[in-house]
């Protein structure tokens, strides 16, 4: 998991908005309306639009390629640019699921979690002003992340972070913490809408997957070591990417009754090892 990379970097992002199954408007009493973008998978690259304004943004994710995938949204800083990450990741390749650290100008700044082909994924964040990358770091069946493979995209966003839209009420609030996930209340069956706050010191990410009844979430973590063959026992359905410590966006997802799990894939940086073997995973049943 820990390849050097060979990068390819565009360009991209974001305008539209949210509410169960499908993004809708969702509307303040001043009229402000969270904007929405939508990016398509297709084989290993993203396609979508290259800049948006700052703000309350909905990022969804359709996956029309050949395996599972993500959006994992970096924020560049110190005045770097996607120019600038793809030569350090030459040089200096860095992966939140493999032991490398990233550089202190990486921002983690979350996206729409994993969902399988044919399927999509959103997720609500107020996105800052500047130059982003957004990347796929899933693993393809060798371990190698999907960045490897040229899925990386590169995003400005433009103008003031003074957006006027409101967050939308979130029914569930799930909290990472160094390491293990909080719920706060049950979650049943239906379209939820979920607030992920990181409350850890190190960035934190939450993928939901719906279980097989005798399979745990580790066995779907398995899955994706080294040399491991055939599918993951689990069908993730969303959630969200990596956030640094005190962050926080919302996104939802569609529960149908069964077992479940929340998994953290990104790497202790001291004690090299994956969040979820430090016990950063979570089952529940949905009623």
């Amino acid at each position: 998991m820990n390849d050097r990379y060979p990068l390819l970097v565009a360009a991209i992002v974001m305008a539209l908005i949210l509410n169960a199954d499908r993004p809708v408007p969702v509307e303040a009493a001043s009229k402000a309306v969270i904007q929405e973008v939508t990016f398509e998978t297709v084989g290993m690259s993203f396609k979508g639009p290259e800049s948006v304004p700052a703000g309350l943004t909905l990022i969804q994710i359709v996956n029309k390629g050949t395996d599972l995938h993500h959006v994992q949204l970096i924020r560049l800083t110190d005045g770097k640019t996607a120019e600038d990450f793809a030569a350090t990741v030459k040089t200096a390749p860095f992966n939140p699921m493999g032991p490398a650290a990233a550089p202190a100008w990486v921002k983690f700044a979350g996206g729409p979690n994993g969902v399988i082909p044919g399927e999509s994924s959103t997720a609500i964040i107020n996105l800052e002003p500047g130059n982003y990358v957004m990347i796929c770091f899933i693993p393809d069946s060798k371990g190698v992340p999907h960045i490897t493979s040229g899925m990386v995209k590169a995003l400005k966003v433009t103008g003031t972070a003074d957006s006027k839209a409101p967050e939308p009420a979130a029914a569930i609030n799930i909290t990472a913490m160094d390491f293990n996930f909080a719920i706060d209340k049950p979650i049943a069956a239906g379209t939820q809408t979920i607030r992920f706050a990181n409350a850890g010191t190190q960035p934190h990410e939450v993928l939901v997957v719906l279980l097989p009844p005798d399979k745990t979430i580790k066995d779907f973590a398995a899955a994706f070591e080294p040399g491991h063959s055939g599918t993951p026992p689990g069908k993730p359905i969303g959630g969200m990417t990596g956030i640094d410590k005190g962050g926080h966006g919302i996104f939802t997802a569609k529960f149908e009754p069964g077992h479940y799990g929340l998994i953290c894939f990104f790497m202790d940086g001291t004690k090299k090892a994956p969040h979820f073997a430090l016990g950063m995973t979570h089952e529940f049943t949905v009623k």
